[in-house]
């Protein structure tokens, strides 16, 4: 080993050790023998250390979670989580959506019942108009928003059907009708109004089906529009149009 010589303050002479590389390899054949001894030992320690760690999970206490139930014993697998039965929640639904279609059933019908009137012919023929609107592009593609759509029924507001004053009618009163509703909406084997206007555009010369394919989209009760409104709704461009039940039933204008 070297040795060097270094002076302190106030002239006191210190002398500091310099490693060397003796000094190095020393050191390095110590870690080398460390690490030997180590990966020697390591074999003999781990089936202790496996023990213990099972001594350990045996003496555990279970701990529950929520939800389900689990150990700490080692090999055991948690309980499966216990099974919610769905069949409750699907019959709640099942009863929300039909409530949901009674409640536009009866407001159809109230509509209908207001524009026509009793007689199941005139009845068929405003429910068609319906049916023909909702399935036609330029108009909603739901039959509550077709009847509520702004300036085309006055018999209903904000999906309500209401009076000639607006105000709420007693649903009450609407009568059945599930016949023509069948028939119309559900089956949807209904369309008297395309075979009266074929027959009205024959009869006047006129065989574009312009005039008659798909049934009436608009009707009228025209006896009670007044001149001005006449005028300004084109109604003298209707070429072909049929009457029943005192409402004026047509396809196309001019």
């Amino acid at each position: 080993m070297s040795k060097g010589k270094t002076f302190l303050k106030g002239g006191q002479e210190s002398t500091m050790q310099h490693y060397s590389m003796e000094k190095f390899r020393e050191g390095v054949g110590l870690w080398y023998k460390g690490f030997v001894i180590a990966m020697f030992m390591l074999p003999m320690v781990i089936p202790y250390m496996l023990v213990l760690e099972q001594h350990l999970l045996e003496i555990l206490p279970e701990v529950p979670m929520e939800g389900t139930k689990m150990t700490q014993r080692k090999g055991e697998r948690p309980e499966e989580l216990e099974k919610i039965d769905l069949s409750q929640f699907v019959s709640i639904y099942q009863e929300e959506l039909l409530m949901i279609k009674e409640r536009e059933k009866k407001t159809i019908e109230a509509v209908i019942f207001l524009e026509a009137g009793v007689k199941e012919e005139n009845q068929i023929a405003v429910a068609e108009v319906i049916n023909h609107r909702k399935k036609h592009p330029d108009f909603p593609d739901d039959l509550i928003q077709v009847c509520d759509q702004k300036g085309q029924f006055t018999t209903i507001q904000d999906g309500i059907p209401v009076d000639q004053e607006g105000n709420p009618i007693n649903m009450e009163v609407v009568p059945e009708m599930e016949e023509v509703y069948q028939k119309v909406f559900v089956e949807d084997d209904s369309n008297e109004t395309e075979k009266l206007l074929q027959k009205e555009a024959f009869r006047q010369g006129l065989y574009s089906e312009k005039y008659w394919k798909g049934g009436a989209l608009y009707f009228s009760n025209l006896d009670g529009v007044s001149e001005e409104v006449y005028a300004k709704g084109r109604y003298d461009e209707i070429k072909v149009s049929v009457e029943i039940g005192g409402n004026t039933f047509w396809r196309y204008w001019g």
